[in-house]
């Protein structure tokens, strides 16, 4: 599989997770979805540049979370 394609599954593997959750830590997602780091960060900021995350800081952990406006 290339970049791109691995960018662009994981995007959606995390999607799936955030309907199935309130927020993820940014930092325990890529262990929970079994990719690599790179894969995942790639892939978070693929769903923000497309409005469909919005991330949330609490303390000094950042989560990520579906956004509000239903993307």
């Amino acid at each position: 599989m290339d970049m791109i394609s691995s960018i662009h599954d994981c995007a959606g593997r995390l999607l799936d997770e955030l309907a199935r959750s309130e927020k993820v830590n940014v930092l325990s997602i890529a262990g929970h979805l079994g990719e690599r780091s790179m894969i995942v960060y790639q892939s978070i900021g693929w769903l923000a540049c497309q409005g469909r995350i919005r991330y949330l800081q609490e303390g000094n952990q950042v989560y990520i979370a579906l956004a509000e406006n239903g993307k």
